[in-house]
C-alpha cells in the first residue's frame, strides 16, 4: 500500500484552532522521507515529496497522504464517513516519482508493472482522549484490484519543549489484504518466474503487516510547525514468505521522515 508518510492527522491538524473566517484550512509542505524501494525490499531510497492538506469545518478532507474523505458522522467521539485514496503502484524498473537518493533496484525486473490504483472505501475513528482508534477498508478499482485493510490505536499526548509544545501519538498499526492484493505485490506466475528468475508464488488473503507507528508535531508559530514521523513494520506471512522477499527483500520494513508545514 503507497503511503507517503504516516502523520497522524490529529497532529497535522493542530494549526487549524485559530480562526479561520471561511472553514477552510489549507496547509503546504515538503520535506525528506527514507523509505524501502519497493514494499518488501532491503535496501532504501530517499524521497523529497510534497505535503498538501485542505480541509473545510472538521468535516471534508483531502490530503497526498489521507486522500480524500467526508465526516458524514462526526461527534464528540466518533468519526466515520467514505474514502478515496490512490496508490502509485510499482515500476518494474525500480524507479519511483519523488526518489532523489539511492540506487534504482533491479529486483523487479520481469515482474511487470502494478498500474496506479483508486480505492474506494470507508473510515471509522473512536477518540477518548488520550486514546484513539481507527480502521480504514477500500477496494482497489484497476490496478491492485484488491480489497485492503487497517487498524490502529494510537496514544496521543503533549509534551513542552522549551517555549514549543510537542504534540505526538504512538501505537500499533496492522493492515490486511486479499489475495488480489498480495498477488499484485509479492505473486510470482509462471511468465514472471522465468522472466525474473523467482521461484512461482500464489499469496493468499491474510496480514499484509503490523507493527508500530509514531509521529510528533512542533508548532513554532500559528502558521509554520515541523513533523516527524517513523514507523517499523513486519510483513505478515503471505507477503513475507514470496519469493521476492525471501530471495531479494526483507520482512523487516521501516520509513521515517520529516516535514515543514505552513497553514493558512
Amino acid at each position: 500500500m503507497f503511503v507517503l508518510c504516516a502523520v497522524d492527522a490529529k497532529a497535522q491538524n493542530v494549526n487549524q484552532n485559530r480562526p479561520q473566517d471561511s472553514g477552510w484550512n489549507v496547509t503546504v509542505g515538503a520535506g525528506g522521507l527514507v523509505s524501502p524501494t519497493y514494499m518488501g525490499d532491503d535496501e532504501y531510497k530517499f524521497m523529497a515529496v510534497p505535503d498538501v492538506r485542505i480541509t473545510y469545518e472538521d468535516k471534508f478532507f483531502a490530503s497526498v497522504q489521507e486522500g480524500v474523505g467526508f465526516n458524514v458522522m462526526n461527534t464528540a467521539h466518533w468519526k466515520a464517513g467514505p474514502l478515496l485514496r490512490y496508490d502509485f503502484g510499482r515500476d518494474e524498473d525500480g524507479d519511483s516519482t519523488f526518489r532523489i537518493g539511492g540506487d534504482k533496484t533491479d529486483d523487479l525486473r520481469g515482474l511487470g508493472d502494478v498500474d496506479g490504483t483508486v480505492e474506494l472505501g470507508a473510515f471509522a475513528e473512536y477518540t477518548m482522549q488520550p486514546l484513539s482508534a481507527k480502521i480504514e477498508i477500500s477496494q482497489g478499482v484497476g490496478g491492485h484490484e484488491g480489497l485492503i485493510g487497517s487498524a490502529e490505536i494510537k496514544y496521543n499526548g503533549r509534551a513542552q519543549l522549551q517555549q514549543n509544545a510537542i504534540i505526538y501519538a504512538l501505537g500499533p498499526e496492522i493492515e490486511f489484504a486479499d489475495s488480489n492484493y498480495h498477488d499484485a505485490y509479492f505473486g510470482v506466475n509462471a511468465n514472471q518466474s522465468t522472466a525474473s528468475g523467482l521461484e512461482r508464488y500464489d499469496a493468499d488473503s491474510g496480514v499484509l503487516s503490523y507493527g508500530i507507528g509514531a509521529s510528533a508535531i512542533i508548532p513554532f508559530t500559528d502558521e509554520v510547525s515541523t513533523v516527524l514521523f517513523a514507523n517499523y513494520s513486519h510483513l505478515g506471512e503471505e507477503a513475507a514468505n514470496s519469493s521476492l522477499v525471501e530471495t531479494r527483500g526483507s520482512e523487516h520494513q521501516g520509513v521515517a521522515g520529516l516535514f515543514v508545514n505552513y497553514s493558512f
